[in-house]
Order: C-alpha cells, then structure tokens, then sequence
C-alpha cells in the first residue's frame, strides 16, 4: 500500500514539475526590451524548471510594416519557433478603425502567415500592450478618444482581439492585466518616468502574462519574485491567474495555440471542399459537424441542409495530435469563397458596425444577403484603399457578401455582433 502511495505520489510529483522547454522569437520594439522582458520570462520558467530560448528583434519605435522589411524575416526562416510574438507600435493599434484597417491589419496579417507557413510547430501571439498613464496628449487635437488613458486602452484591446481573431492567433493580454491593476491598486507604478513604457513593475507584469500563455501554468505557483517585494509579486501573480490562466478560452490559448490547420470554400450550395495546412502530418481526423467524418487529407463533404457546423481536424504533427476547430456556414453561396487567395481584405470581421474593403483592384459588389439567402440593402462609400460597407442597421448574425474582382467571384462571411 506504502509503495502504491508511493508510485501515485511520484506520478503526481512528476507531472506538476515536469520541464518544458519553448523557443520564442519576440519582434517587436522598446516595449519589449524595456527592462528586458524575453529575460524577465526566462527567469520566471526557470524558477518552476522550465526553459524559455529566445531571440528578439526590438528597435525602438518599430512597425509591424517595418519588421516585414528588415532582417526579421531571416530569424523567422529559421524556423523551429514554438511561437513568434507580435508587438506593434505603441499608438498605432489605438488609431481610428479606418487607419487600423490600413496601417496594422495588413501587415500583422503578413506576418502571421508567413510564421506559419515557416513554421509549421509555431504558432502567433500578439501582445496585447497598454494606453498611456494619461491617455496621447499629442493627439487629441485630431482623435479626442485617445485624450483619456481608458479610451485609449479600449481602442488598443479592442484591435488587438480583432488581428488575433482574423489571424487564428494566441493573445497575451497584458493590457487587460494592466487595466485591472490600475483600477485596484492605482498606487501600484506600472509605468516608467514617459508615461509610456513600462517600470519594472509593469514588465513584470507582462511576464508573468507571458509565462502563463507560453507555458499553460499557474504564475502563483512561480516562486520567481525579481525586485519586487513579495506582496507586489503576489498580488501581480494573482491578478495574472484570475484574467489568463482561469480565463485561457478567451485568449484563443486552446483553440489557436494547435498545430493542426485547414482552410476550406465552398463549391455549390451545400458543398465544402476543405484543404489541409498542417505541416509533414501523414494522418487526418475530420469531423464534418453533421455525424459524418473522413480520414482523406483533403475531403469534400455535402451537407443535407444549410446551418452552421462545427467542423474538426485532428492530424499527428510535430510529434502530437491536435485538434483544429471552425465554425463552418453552409448557405445559398453558390460561387467559391476563396477565402486564402481572396486579394481583398476585409475588416473588421466580426464588426458591430462597418467593414472596410481593402484592395487595390477594381471591384464590384454584387450582394449582401443573409444565412437564408435574402438580399440585403446596404450603403457603401469609396475610400482611398477601397470601399466601407455601413452595416450598423443590421440585426447581430451571419451575413455573405458577394464580390467581384476581375474575372473571379468571392464570397465573404461578415459576422455581425
């Protein structure tokens, strides 16, 4: 009985202390190396018997555009990234929808697929930054939302949620732990002299955000204090639990952070043609979402009647199987909806009022119809990067848009919420 106790406890023991070993390429700028963050992480890891490798490219005032043209790009064709983390310029995700549209999206977009189709075991996290201590003096003249702390905090939460929705990515939400820390304990420093960058106390916060998304664990269980004196570290790991590590769904960590992926179009009415992406894997799972399954690399499956499906992969990559799931529409679509080589790009998506189309081709909007197939009338205005489409009359639901750009037809999903 003794040696049974024994054996259970070793197991347990074991299991709670097993190490694990990530390699994270940080890019990004001087809010990731203030303090240096990659290492403040190491450390944490290194207290609960983890190992964080890690490189960073991190030039002050950085763009995610500037990344894609620099030496950033050779790091990442190194490959063998577990995950790559994406930092944008401080203000720029707290500029209006519209410029969002056209200054962030495109790029965090760019990065994102080109880390993925390089690595084929890593996965995107974007980190979730802060508003300054007392909102972007330097800009009020021109964007009054961001005069505040808050109104800027809501713009940067609310486009950082929206490129790690639109790129299938992991969120660190070191934001969302920043707000909650203000608001409970605002004697609590958590920026530098500028009002910008973080103190230490900040970056510790931001690290033990990071711990807790890249290494799946309870940060109150890191002994790992730093500077700080211990109810500072207690507190700052406490909050970290409560928003991340019990709240990891709403940071995309179980879904997103999989190795398994697929893209799919619809070919007529009822019919799906689904596409593996997952990187060297030699057996596939589908689950159709309708009771039916397929073991083919690249199924095509005909649903009975139109609805949303919750459609499944489960492949063997990267020396593990997981899981990818989409919510799949099956409608009236009729043409292909040729979501990966679309040349336009829609955002946001899902939207609570506009969306924006960006392209730079000629294009012709042919319908907006509903998940029943009823025909829509909507208002839509040129811009100098394509067209905005006002859906703020709209109830919340699913809606196809219907385009043209030169000889070929798209279909859109549009989420209302």
């Amino acid at each position: 009985m003794k040696k049974t106790l024994l054996f259970l406890f070793l197991i347990v023991f074991s299991a709670a202390f097993s190490q694990i070993t990530k390699k994270v390429f940080f890019i990004g700028n001087s809010y990731t190396y203030f303090n240096d963050l990659p290492i403040l992480v190491q450390d944490i890891a290194q207290s609960t018997g983890d190992i964080l490798e890690h490189q960073s490219q991190t030039p002050g005032g950085s763009t995610l555009q500037q990344h894609i043209n620099s030496t950033t790009i050779a790091t990442l064709m190194q490959g063998n990234w577990d995950y790559v983390v994406l930092q944008e310029q401080s203000q720029l995700p707290s500029l209006t929808d519209q410029q969002v549209q056209t200054q962030v999206y495109p790029y965090a977009a760019q990065l994102s697929d080109f880390v993925k189709n390089t690595n084929g075991c890593g996965n995107v996290i974007f980190y979730m930054t802060w508003g300054r201590k007392n909102g972007d003096a330097s800009r009020c003249s021109v964007q009054p939302s961001v005069c505040t702390y808050e109104g800027m905090d809501d713009l940067i939460s609310k486009h950082y949620i929206e490129m790690a929705m639109d790129n299938e990515a992991i969120l660190s939400p070191v934001g969302k732990v920043w707000r909650a820390i203000r608001e409970l304990d605002p004697a609590l420093e958590l920026y530098n002299l500028d009002e910008s960058h973080p103190s230490y106390i900040g970056s510790m916060v931001a690290a033990y955000t990071f711990y807790t998304v890249i290494f799946k664990k309870d940060p109150t269980l890191a002994p790992y204090n730093g500077t700080l004196i211990p109810g500072q570290a207690q507190f700052i790991k406490n909050m970290v639990k409560t928003i991340v590590y019990d709240s990891m769904d709403t940071w995309n960590i179980p879904s997103n952070d999989v190795h398994s992926r697929f893209t799919y179009q619809a070919t007529s009415t009822h019919t799906i043609k689904f596409t593996n992406k997952t990187k060297n894997a030699t057996t596939y799972g589908w689950d159709f979402g309708d009771g039916t399954t397929s073991t083919l690399e690249n199924p095509e499956h005909t649903y009975n009647a139109p609805g949303n499906y919750l459609v499944k992969l489960t492949s063997n990559s990267c020396n593990s199987n997981t899981t990818k799931t989409k919510h799949v529409t099956v409608g009236n679509l009729g043409t292909k909806d040729l979501d990966i080589e679309d040349p336009a790009q829609i955002y946001p998506n899902p939207t609570q009022n506009d969306i924006n189309i960006i392209t730079k081709k000629k294009t012709e909007i042919l319908s907006l119809t509903d998940a029943s197939g009823r025909v829509i009338s909507y208002q839509m205005n040129k811009t100098n990067s394509g067209y905005t489409i006002q859906l703020h009359h709209l109830s919340v639901g699913v809606y196809f848009l219907k385009y043209k750009i030169g000889e070929k037809e798209f279909i859109k999903k549009i989420i209302k919420k």
